[in-house]
C-alpha cells in the first residue's frame, strides 16, 4: 500500500513540476513577444509623418478574382476528325489593389492560364498542315495582365498609367464567368481580337451627365504583323513573344458608353483603335506602313431577369499582302502561323437568356438561366492582291445552353455549339461534296468569383 500511494505521489508531483515548466516557457514566450511589439511600437513613434505614412496598411489592400475550369467533348468535327476531348483550367484572375488615398491606387492583375506555366507542344492542323508547333505564348501560363497607378482627379477626368486593360467592346469589360453566358468567352471576338488584350501605355477616363456618359482614351504600345493569319487576323499580333515590347508605333485608343437602366451594365457603346504594325515586327523588314483600323459597338441588357448582349466588329489592314510576303520569309523558331493575312475582318454576335426561375420564386437567390447565342465571323471578308479568300474562314455559330448560378458566385455552365463553315466538306472516299463543314463540341464547366 505505501508503495502505491509513493508512485501516486511521484507521479502527481511530476505532473505538477511538467505544468511549472510548461507555464515558465509560456510566459518567457509572451514576455519575448511583448518585448518585440514595444521594440516596433518605439520605432513607429521615432518616425516622421511622412514615413508612418509609408508604411503598408493592410486595411488599404483590397483582393478578388475569379477562374474558369471546362470540359470539351467534339463530336462532328470536318476540320479534324482525330481531334480529342480535353479538359481545361482555363485561368484564374487574381486581383490585388492597394489604395493609397481614395482617390490614388494601385492596381495589379495577375493570370493564371490552363494550369500552370511553361510553353506546350501541340498539333495544329487548321493552318500547318499537321505539323507539331513549339507554342511560345500559349499553354500553362502565369501573366502579369495589369500593373498601373490610378489617379481620379474628378469624376469626369482620371489617369491611368502603366500596363492597362482595352475595354474594346463588350466581351473586354464583361470578363468575369458571371457576366457571360458561354463555358468560355465571347467566341467571334476572342477569334478576331487579343481577349483580354492589354497593352502599356497612358489612359485618360471619366464619367458625365450623372454617371451616364464615360469614356476612356489611351495611348499605347501597338500590335506587331508577323502574328497575323488567316484564321485569327490580327489577334496573335498582340506582342508577347519576347521579354519587353517594342513601341516604335504607338496606338491609339477609345471608346465612349451611354448607360441606361438600372443594372450598371446595362449601355450601348462604340469603341475605335488605330495604330501602325510595321515598326512593331521584331525586325526591321517593312519599308512601308501597315495601319490597322478597328470599329466596333455593343449593347448589352442586364435588366432582370432578361439578359441580352449583342456586339459588332469591323476592321481594316493596309499592305495586308506585303506583310503575308514578309511573313513567309521570316524563320520558324518565332512560332508564327506564315498564312495569307485578310485585308479586311468583319465579325457578329448576339446573346439572351432568361432567369427561369424568376417565374416560380422572384426573390431566391439561385439563378437558372437557358439562353442561345449566335456569332458570325470572317477574318478573310476581304483580301488584297494576289491573296485568295479562304472560305473555311468564314464561320457561323449557334449555340444553345444552361447557366446555373448555385450561388451567386459558382456558376455551373453547359452549351452546345454547331459551327458551319464556309468550306465545302469533301468525301475522302466518294470525293463528293457533302454540304459545308460542320464542328459541333459540347462544353461543360465551372466559373466563380471571389
Amino acid at each position: 500500500m505505501k508503495t502505491q500511494l509513493s508512485a501516486i505521489v511521484f507521479l502527481y508531483m511530476s505532473f505538477v513540476s511538467a505544468q511549472i515548466i510548461n507555464l515558465d516557457s509560456l510566459k518567457t514566450v509572451i514576455k519575448n513577444e511583448l518585448r518585440e511589439e514595444l521594440k516596433v511600437e518605439n520605432s513607429n513613434q521615432d518616425l516622421s509623418p511622412e514615413q508612418k505614412n509609408r508604411l503598408l496598411k493592410w486595411s488599404n489592400f483590397s483582393v478578388k478574382g475569379y477562374g474558369v475550369v471546362n470540359y470539351y467533348n467534339y463530336g462532328r468535327f470536318d476540320t479534324d476528325p482525330g481531334i480529342r476531348d480535353k479538359m481545361d483550367a482555363e485561368r484564374l484572375n487574381v486581383y490585388v489593389d492597394y489604395h493609397f488615398t481614395e482617390k490614388l491606387s494601385l492596381h495589379t492583375e495577375i493570370e493564371f492560364e490552363h494550369g500552370g506555366s511553361g510553353s506546350t507542344m501541340e498539333l495544329d492542323v487548321q493552318e500547318e498542315f499537321g505539323e507539331f508547333e513549339q507554342e511560345i505564348e500559349a499553354g500553362g501560363e502565369v501573366k502579369l495582365e495589369q500593373l498601373h497607378i490610378d489617379y481620379q482627379f474628378r469624376p469626369y477626368l482620371g489617369f491611368k498609367m502603366g500596363r492597362l486593360k482595352l475595354n474594346f467592346n463588350v466581351s473586354q469589360r464583361l470578363d468575369d464567368p458571371d457576366e457571360y453566358f458561354t463555358t468560355h468567352r465571347s467566341e467571334m471576338e476572342d477569334v478576331i481580337l487579343p481577349l483580354g488584350w492589354y497593352e502599356n501605355g497612358l489612359m485618360v477616363y471619366g464619367t458625365f451627365w450623372k454617371n451616364r456618359l464615360s469614356y476612356q482614351a489611351a495611348l499605347v504600345n501597338g500590335l506587331e504583323s508577323t502574328g497575323f493569319s488567316s484564321a485569327n487576323w490580327i489577334k496573335n499580333g498582340y506582342q508577347n513573344k519576347f521579354e519587353m515590347v517594342n513601341a516604335e508605333n504607338l496606338a491609339y485608343f477609345a471608346n465612349l458608353n451611354f448607360h441606361f437602366g438600372k443594372h450598371k451594365y446595362t449601355h450601348f457603346g462604340v469603341s475605335y483603335y488605330y495604330g501602325n504594325t510595321a515598326g512593331n515586327r521584331p525586325k526591321p523588314d517593312m519599308e512601308v506602313d501597315a495601319h490597322v483600323k478597328i470599329f466596333g459597338a455593343h449593347l448589352a441588357y442586364f435588366e432582370y431577369p432578361f439578359r441580352f448582349v449583342s456586339q459588332f466588329i469591323y476592321g481594316d489592314l493596309q499592305n495586308s499582302e506585303l506583310i503575308t510576303q514578309r511573313n513567309r520569309n521570316l524563320p520558324a523558331t518565332l512560332g508564327i502561323k506564315k498564312t495569307p493575312v485578310g485585308k479586311n475582318a468583319l465579325g457578329f454576335s448576339a446573346e439572351l437568356g432568361y432567369d427561369i426561375l424568376n417565374l416560380i420564386n422572384k426573390e431566391a437567390k439561385m439563378k437558372v438561366y437557358p439562353f442561345a447565342r449566335y456569332d458570325y465571323y470572317d477574318t478573310m471578308n476581304e483580301t488584297a492582291g494576289n491573296i485568295t479568300p479562304n472560305k473555311r474562314w468564314e464561320r457561323s455559330v449557334i449555340t444553345g445552353g444552361v447557366n446555373w448560378f448555385v450561388f451567386p458566385e459558382i456558376i455551373l455552365k453547359a452549351q452546345y455549339s454547331s459551327r458551319t463553315l464556309g468550306s465545302d466538306n469533301v468525301d475522302i472516299a466518294t470525293g463528293n461534296i457533302d454540304g459545308k463543314q460542320k464542328e459541333n463540341i459540347f462544353s461543360a464547366g465551372i466559373g466563380f468569383t471571389f
